[in-house]
């Protein structure tokens, strides 16, 4: 089958950009105009240039951008605004992101072509995530699309603001550790040569204290193989890149994600939250337990998360409790696991997932609000430490030559 883009207008007069699969042109042509198109080009996707195939990757909706779009739609479906004025109203204020407006011609034409929406949006799994899908699908079978969309303008929200605390904790500590190397590879490429110079021309003679002689010793060996350095070290952090986006690297970085020290308990608790949030919304929707449990193993964002998930399904299935399966893992709280047996004991289960959800997502704010009031300090002290080494090492020792002179 080829994929081609294509650029036509509708009976209405308004024009409509999309992509079609067909196994040839004329196909896809015939295609089109059965549903009332009248093309104006039609281009095989397949035989774009590598560079053009590239930019691909640039093409995305942000989570902000999804957010908005599920908000607003829920408002125009809630007044009884027909669906596709809906969509097309929406299409219309996209000015910016011209991919998101390819996308929503596509699930317009789809629509007016009798398809349900959450079988046009499962076509851009790019955009629309398996939740996002499932949440309409549960939406349209009971009569509440509006209310579907809302959930999940309330849920990308709260998960967007979520990552965003978590981002902004662990980037200033980075920032500032990526300032200081560059800070100190400029000192000791620059400014250690000529104070070198100096403790030379004062007294060759002189014993220099061992921390002097290997920051001596580190500027030279920079001086000698400065681009050898830099090249090795882009390519180490090329390779761990490289490395932690395949099978092996996720399932690695995944399992040392629980056991780093203080972010470990982060992103323990961020990942609970994301699981005890999906649940709460699908089973919300009307979705059943053992589809919202296999959504979640996927968008918990964890192969260890994603794993005990995986062995609740198959217990579930056995005839097992939920609750039970977790408490298999250690690497799942041992509250939480109390908590979700309460709940089934109960028959609460949707309600305990939220009180679940919500006191973890406090715990998350906690830590990451702790994390940056901790954080400035203990990067003063590093840098402090930092700089009175160089102070003792370098300077003294050059004070005390000149005073001995």
């Amino acid at each position: 089958m080829l994929k081609f883009s294509y650029l036509a207008k509708s009976q209405s007069g308004s024009t409509i950009q999309g992509f079609i699969t067909a196994p040839n042109e004329d196909i896809a042509i015939t295609d089109l105009q059965s549903k009332g198109l009248i093309i104006i080009s039609l281009k095989n996707t397949n035989q774009q240039s590598v560079f053009k195939q590239d930019l691909e990757i640039f093409n995305r909706v942000s989570d902000r951008e999804l957010v908005v779009f599920s908000r607003i739609l829920a408002t125009f479906l809630e007044v009884q605004i027909p669906l596709v004025e809906a969509l097309s109203l929406i299409r219309e204020q996209n000015k910016k992101n011209k991919y998101f407006t390819v996308v929503l011609d596509q699930l317009i034409a789809d629509v007016q072509d009798g398809n349900l929406l959450s079988e046009a949006m499962a076509k851009h799994p790019k955009v629309f995530s398996q939740l996002y899908v499932s949440m309409a699908r549960s939406g349209e079978a009971a009569g509440g699309l509006q209310e579907s969309f809302l959930y999940m303008a309330n849920y990308l929200e709260g998960q967007y603001d979520l990552n965003n605390k978590i981002k902004g904790a662990l980037a200033y500590p980075v920032f500032v550790l990526l300032v200081f190397f560059v800070i100190g590879l400029g000192i000791a490429y620059f400014v250690l040569p000529q104070l070198v110079q100096v403790l030379n021309d004062l007294g060759t003679d002189v014993q220099l204290p061992w921390t002097t002689q290997l920051i001596i010793l580190g500027s030279e060996i920079l001086q000698q193989y400065v681009w050898f350095i830099l090249g090795g070290f882009i390519l180490l952090i090329g390779g761990f890149i490289l490395f932690i986006r395949t099978e092996g690297g996720v399932r690695w970085s995944d399992k040392w994600k629980l056991r780093l020290p203080i972010f470990g308990s982060l992103f323990t608790k961020l990942y609970v939250t994301r699981f005890a949030s999906n649940m709460k919304t699908l089973l919300q929707g009307g979705v059943p337990i053992i589809t919202a449990l296999e959504i979640s193993s996927v968008v918990v964002g964890n192969l260890v998360f994603r794993n005990i998930i995986q062995d609740a399904i198959n217990s579930i299935k056995g005839g097992g409790q939920l609750s039970t399966a977790l408490l298999r893992h250690k690497e799942f709280p041992y509250v939480a696991s109390q908590i979700i047996s309460v709940g089934e004991k109960t028959g609460k289960i949707t309600s305990v997932l939220d009180t679940l959800s919500r006191f973890y997502k406090k715990e998350v704010d906690n830590v990451v609000n702790n994390l940056t009031i901790l954080v400035e300090p203990v990067m003063i002290v590093t840098l402090g430490i930092g700089v009175a080494i160089f102070v003792v090492s370098i300077l003294l020792p050059v004070y005390n030559i000149a005073g001995s002179i």
